[in-house]
């Protein structure tokens, strides 16, 4: 009995002994130093002027974060891609890009124009009380667009049209490119077109144009026709930017990086502003489904409705 009892405590003991090693072994090793990198374009002061952030992540991951200094955002795609950076803020067009080329990276956060939900919105607009207020309605009429680089002007809809079920090339008459969405809402109220493609926060009042956007712009401009004006379509949201890392960080770190982000316009707002002046509504989380509506621009299925002649 006493030696079947021994077995007994033998067997257990061992057992705690490899579940504790493997408990030992299986936290993440940290990086010994951040790499966070800047697109800085042509901004001599650049270095200077992000400090405060590059401080306020040292105290977020307890460790040295170095600074990369990257003209273009081109640039910062492949260092982030090539494992040259730990960290990196994009334009959300950027990262579905980065994340087409390898899938080795994973957004934290997004950032906001005010204290609304930090998203915009590609729309479809088209002349009020017209016959021409639904997508049926419209088809075999003429659609405004951007360039074929224009991301709430021609990419982001059009893919996500298509998504919907709505091929803009097969619906629509023609597409009419105008020099930017603005131009676009006055061939609307002209008459050179019957809808068209523009970009909205859809936070506010509507009756002003909203927060920000196409809308607002128009309205505060002053010009005549913007109560004529209504939204047919929109987009699913879409974040603002993307602060992204290396999606080989340890989980633990990359808690700590989001968690500190979202803190930091209260805590250092200096911090924040030196990173997102354009922007200073606050870090929102995100996760990669978030940005859905623009990585669609990068898939193979959208690839025919997004081609230019």
């Amino acid at each position: 009995m006493l030696t079947r009892f021994v077995k007994i405590v033998a067997v257990i003991l061992c057992t705690f002994g490899w579940a504790s090693a493997a408990i030992a072994e299986s936290p993440e090793a940290m990086p010994e130093r951040l790499r966070l990198g800047i697109v800085v374009a042509a901004d001599e002061t650049a270095r200077e002027r992000v400090e405060p952030f590059r401080l306020a992540m040292e105290n977020i991951v307890d460790l040295p974060v170095d600074l990369f200094l990257l003209s273009t955002l081109g640039d910062a795609i492949e260092s982030i891609v090539d494992g040259k950076i730990d960290y990196v803020r994009l334009s959300p067009s950027a990262y579905a890009a980065a994340h087409r080329i390898c899938e080795c990276v994973e957004p934290l956060v997004t950032a906001g124009p005010d204290d609304f939900p930090a998203r915009y919105y590609a729309i479809l607009v088209s002349r009020r009380g017209s016959q021409n207020t639904s997508l049926e309605a419209l088809k075999g009429t003429r659609l405004a667009v951007g360039h074929k680089h224009a991301v709430a002007a021609y990419r982001v809809p059009l893919a996500n049209l298509a998504a919907d079920g709505v091929n803009a090339r097969a619906h629509f008459q023609t597409l009419v490119e105008v020099q930017n969405p603005l131009d676009g809402l006055r061939a609307i109220l002209d008459g050179r077109v019957q809808a068209a493609l523009a970009w909205s926060s859809l936070a506010g009042e509507a009756k002003n144009g909203f927060t920000a956007g196409t809308l607002n712009d128009y309205y505060v401009s002053g010009a005549k026709g913007f109560s004529e004006l209504e939204i047919v379509w929109r987009s699913p949201p879409i974040p603002y930017s993307a602060h992204v890392v290396a999606k080989n960080l340890p989980d633990a770190l990359k808690r700590r990086l989001r968690a500190g982000l979202m803190d930091l316009r209260r805590e250092a707002p200096d911090a924040y502003l030196a990173i997102e002046p354009d922007l200073p509504g606050g870090f929102e989380p995100v996760v990669h489904a978030d940005y859905r509506p623009v990585l669609r621009t990068y898939e193979d299925a959208f690839a025919k409705v997004l081609a230019r002649d």
